[in-house]
């Protein structure tokens, strides 16, 4: 968990990042902003740190294993060795993303380079940066009092309650690449999610979180690619799965691979093409699931989504399914129409 109650912010650095589909250029502050102001100082404090709260933690990486290949983690390296020269390396962050911002969907936007101290991040006191990029503009309406008057106007400006794209990095764990947590919330185009994968060229951490979210999805992936095909499963049974899954996470404080396929899958031919199916998940994600580990309630609460089940009849109905597949009947009557009956004790 992250706290910045106690966060000082030492300095920022702003510039403007254009498009070069777009035949935009960059233009580069001269200096640091001046953030003496308390007023301005809390705002930008709370508008750089407020959004990361519960985290999922990243980590700096390169194709080749080799770190120092990472534009940014070396940028982010020379800033916590020297924290004076910000605003130099906030110069040479702001030029390697212009030359990842070639897609036309990619908009133009402030660059923000600010340095904190004193955050509390999982136990441990650290500095940290943040690098955030503004996209999206707001209209404001600012009404002024001229003695017996009042003067009515407008301006446009980045909204401090909303995130675009951004990251921060504690110095912490240097040599696996620094903890990092990332947001990218501005738009959801393949083509364009440069700011990850080819501007940061960041990787999850092997760590609980990613444990407890890679076996819920790999469940829930494996529920609907696998089950449904092998063992002719209807979607009151799959539903009926995914509640046990779900039951296992929020009941338990720790994960044991056999535990759970017996209490969640139950037949031993469906725990063997599980097991089989998770192989190829790990395969095919670049990724490796423990057979042991601590759950993250962080990981449970965020993919709550993911354990809901809805059986779609046609366009007319949606049944939402919490569990329990003896109250559900499918059948066909002679006329060759499905048809589900739900038994229920109370109606609310």
């Amino acid at each position: 968990m992250i706290h910045h109650n106690e966060a000082i912010l030492q300095s920022v650095a702003a510039h403007i990042i254009g498009n070069q589909h777009d035949n935009e250029d960059i233009i580069y502050s001269s200096a640091a902003v001046n953030v003496e102001d308390q007023t301005l100082n809390e705002t930008l404090k709370s508008y750089f740190l407020k959004s990361f709260k519960e985290p999922e933690y990243f980590c700096f990486s390169f194709p080749t294993g080799e770190l120092e290949l990472n534009p940014v983690y070396n940028f982010c390296a020379n800033i916590f060795d020297d924290p004076s020269c910000l605003h130099e390396q906030s110069v040479k962050i702001a030029r390697h993303l212009y030359e990842k911002s070639k897609h036309p969907n990619i908009k133009s936007g402030e660059l923000f380079v600010a340095y904190f101290s004193q955050i509390l991040a999982d136990d441990t006191v650290c500095d940290a940066i943040a690098i955030f990029k503004s996209e999206n503009k707001n209209q404001f309406l600012k009404l002024q009092q001229d003695k017996h008057t009042f003067i009515l106007s407008h301006d446009t400006g980045t909204d401090t309650a909303t995130v675009d794209k951004a990251c921060l990095i504690f110095n912490t764990d240097r040599d696996e690449g620094f903890k990092i947590c990332n947001i990218d919330h501005s738009n959801r185009y393949k083509d364009a999610q440069y700011w990850r994968e080819e501007f940061l060229m960041i990787s999850p951490v092997h760590d609980d979180f990613q444990n407890t979210k890679n076996y819920i999805r790999a469940t829930k992936d494996f529920i609907k690619d696998r089950m449904s095909k092998e063992f002719d499963t209807d979607k009151a049974e799959e539903a009926s799965v995914m509640r046990r899954s779900q039951d296992y996470f929020k009941h338990n404080e720790k994960f044991d691979i056999v535990e759970y396929e017996e209490r969640v899958f139950k037949d031993g031919k469906v725990i063997e093409a599980f097991q089989d199916y998770k192989s190829e998940y790990e395969s095919t994600k670049a990724t490796s699931l423990d057979d042991r580990f601590d759950i993250s309630d962080y990981a449970v609460k965020k993919h709550a989504r993911v354990f809901k089940s809805i059986i779609k009849l046609d366009k007319n109905f949606h049944i939402y399914v919490h569990g329990d597949k003896n109250k559900i009947l499918k059948g066909t009557d002679d006329d060759g129409k499905k048809y589900y009956i739900l038994y229920y004790e109370e109606e609310s």
